[in-house]
């Protein structure tokens, strides 16, 4: 790190920032004024050199207007975002892109972060998993934070046990099964590295049923209400319809229709081949004709210019792949709204219910459960399971008619 003029910094950022794909007009006409706001408190302060210290001042002053409500959320989140590129620059002499992601609440003192680092590090956690563990973990460790408890030697069984109490009574019962078994593989692990701990693995081992619920899906007539409010004439539209008819037509799940890249397109052969996020399982699809008209659609005039790999991007610039699937759920909730379908929560009408349709849809034409399971990626039959109870019409249907027949009692 050498002095910088703060001044000089500045150009050279919004230069790096056109690179990711702003337009001039949108970084110099918006995003500028914004950036010189901390520029400005240095000039006020008569300090030339760009110094991090100087930016903490500056950020506890835009932290102190927001406390006071003299400054909006939308404000004190854009200084805070402003004093992070200039702390990167000024530490790397660049900028990186990155959608901030999977940021916790809960907030440990160093001790706890450590245990929570060397629990993740122990083992090979898929990803998603990982993140489901460091949930639980932080949220116990949470706890007897809040109850003055600073290093987990000084827990007791009691402690833990309240823990799960009070977590009982907000959680539901699959949740409560999860986080339950989260923290017995963590407190598995404390033991297995000779850490002074609570023995609480009886308590948490305790048998929590997992209930499994019935969930709704999109129906064949609310898909087509959905679709006819996307304006396709744009490139936002193009891109979105080409989404929708992807879940629609092959059941993919939104993080991986996200994570589809170009080169899992085989055109000659109609077929999609992907790696599932969740399973980590290949699957070989058939690209069926609207969804494959829809992709070449968007890819031959709607697609940004970009080197990323993803076929899906985001519609503003930076230009790279849309930051996760929640990104998805998102867009289809909008087009739900437009649609004037009446959405409740947990009403399975979300994206994921596209999934669901279609298991629904080669459930009553007869197609076998183990076709379904493949389809969907699902490498355990019990999984499929829950797409029975969806079609309760058709298993009405299946009961026998006894029309025209005489009960009769038995004298014997």
């Amino acid at each position: 790190m050498t002095k910088q003029l703060i001044a000089e910094i500045l150009p050279k950022i919004m230069e790096i920032l056109e690179s990711f794909g702003y337009e001039k007009h949108t970084l110099w006409g918006n995003m500028y004024g914004s950036f010189s706001g901390l520029v400005n408190f240095y000039k006020r302060k008569g300090i030339l050199y760009y110094d991090p210290q100087v930016t903490s001042e500056y950020i506890a002053l835009i932290e102190s207007r927001y406390q006071k409500k003299d400054l909006s959320r939308e404000s004190y989140s854009t200084a805070k975002r402003v004093a992070r590129r200039f702390d990167e620059y000024y530490l790397t002499g660049t900028l990186n892109w990155n959608c901030n992601k999977r940021n916790s609440k809960f907030k440990l003192n160093p001790e706890y972060e450590r245990l929570v680092e060397m629990f993740l590090s122990s083992r090979s956690f898929h990803n998603n998993t990982k993140w489901d563990f460091a949930w639980a973990v932080k949220k116990h460790l949470a706890y007897y934070q809040e109850h003055g408890i600073e290093r987990i030697q000084d827990a007791t069984v009691s402690d833990a046990r309240s823990f799960v109490v009070k977590s009982a009574s907000s959680l539901s019962s699959g949740s409560l099964h999860n986080l339950l078994c989260y923290l017995k593989q963590f407190y598995e692990f404390l033991i297995e590295k000779d850490m002074k701990a609570p023995d609480c693995i009886a308590i948490l081992s305790y048998h929590v049923p997992r209930k499994m619920p019935i969930h709704g899906y999109v129906t064949d007539e609310e898909l087509s209400a959905i679709l006819q409010t996307v304006d396709t004439t744009t490139s936002l539209g193009k891109r979105d319809i080409a989404i929708i008819q992807l879940g629609a037509t092959t059941g993919l799940r939104a993080i991986d229709i996200v994570h589809l890249k170009l080169s899992d397109i085989n055109w000659r052969q109609g077929e999609l081949n992907i790696t599932q996020c969740k399973t980590g399982s290949i699957l070989h699809l058939p690209l069926l004709q609207d969804a494959g008209e829809a992709l070449k659609e968007y890819i031959l005039n709607g697609r940004p210019e970009s080197s990323s790999p993803e076929i899906f991007l985001r519609e503003k610039a930076p230009f790279i792949s849309m930051s996760s699937g929640v990104a998805i759920g998102y867009l289809f909730d909008k087009y739900c709204k437009r649609a004037e379908i009446d959405r409740k929560p947990y009403d399975g009408k979300g994206f994921h219910g596209l999934r669901r349709r279609l298991a629904r849809n080669m459930l009553t034409s007869g197609t076998p459960v183990t076709t379904i399971a493949q389809v969907l990626g699902h490498q355990n039959m019990e999984t499929v399971k829950q797409y029975l109870s969806l079609d309760s019409q058709s298993l009405k249907e299946c009961a026998l008619d006894f029309t025209g027949i005489v009960p009769e009692r038995s004298s014997s």
